[in-house]
């Protein structure tokens, strides 16, 4: 069979889970805008490619509209349980108003505590504490991807999974910034320091969440994913991710949770052979 010609591609570490989520996210946002749209890795997995039917959109309006308004926090879900701010859901219009729209809250769980239903965080995948929120960080991490939007070559935004700048405030998907309070000598969280981190993988990576969901094992503290490398549309793609569908060119990889002081993060994740459970 012969491979479609991309659209757009971007450069990855497939060892890398915020980057690998962030292409899953790409996928989700493009197939959203541009519905018919497929996503697949490359054979050496270092790049990820989207193909359009019939349109011929960029990676530049991809990240432009990711960007283009503010979203609104979600304090209150419809059923009238509030939601702490730290964990707020996050809701998008990608077109100027609601008739196309995307809810992230891949890090909040519904759960019974004492006899009462309570908004609470869904491990692992609320990583910050302390003092950040949800709409803080994505509004940290928005401003500086605007600012590479505008003023990064078509070629240098092919790289913007790889390019970091220091950030006070982020998801926790990219393991770039592997500190440990340990190292360091006191938590970062606590005093607003900065990391260094990739804002597009970051956010992308929340919006990858929301559909690509990888096995988790047993105590949550580690997960694995896996590659494809036939087009497949946002909705196959996801269980591809997931292993439920595999090729003879599928990569495993698993992903460990880390500690970073007070809250958690993801680590480098490391190759599997097919099959492998341990």
């Amino acid at each position: 069979m012969t491979e479609p010609k991309p659209s757009i591609r971007v450069a990855l570490d497939p060892t890398n889970p915020g980057q690998f989520l962030a292409c899953c996210g790409l996928l989700e946002l493009a197939d959203r805008l541009w519905p018919g749209a497929e996503g697949w890795f490359s054979d050496t997995c270092r790049e990820f490619n989207i193909t359009f039917n019939g349109d011929n959109g960029t990676l530049r309006e991809l990240l432009a509209v990711l960007i283009l308004d503010p979203p609104a926090p979600i304090e209150r879900l419809e059923s009238g349980l509030e939601v702490p701010p730290i964990i707020a859901p996050l809701r998008f219009s990608f077109d100027g108003g609601s008739t196309t729209g995307l809810v992230l809250d891949g890090w909040t769980r519904i759960a019974v505590l004492k006899g009462a239903a309570k908004v609470i965080g869904n491990a692992p995948w609320n990583f910050w504490s302390g003092q950040q929120t949800s709409m803080g960080i994505w509004s940290g991490l928005r401003a500086e991807l605007a600012a590479r939007v505008i003023l990064a070559s078509d070629e240098e935004l092919a790289e913007v999974f790889l390019q970091r700048s220091f950030q006070k405030g982020r998801f926790g998907f990219d393991p770039g910034p592997a500190w440990n309070a340990l190292d360091v000598g006191f938590s970062l969280n606590e005093h607003n320091a900065e990391v260094e981190s990739s804002p597009a993988s970051e956010m992308l990576a929340a919006v990858g969440l929301q559909r690509f969901r990888p096995v988790m094992n047993e105590d949550r503290d580690a997960f694995d994913y896996f590659t494809w490398h036939s087009a497949y549309s946002s909705t196959v793609a996801s269980a591809a991710m997931a292993g439920a569908i595999r090729e003879r060119r599928t990569l495993r990889f698993r992903a460990p949770v880390v500690s970073r002081g007070q809250y958690a993060a993801l680590g480098t994740a490391f190759p599997l052979s097919i099959g492998e459970d341990r």
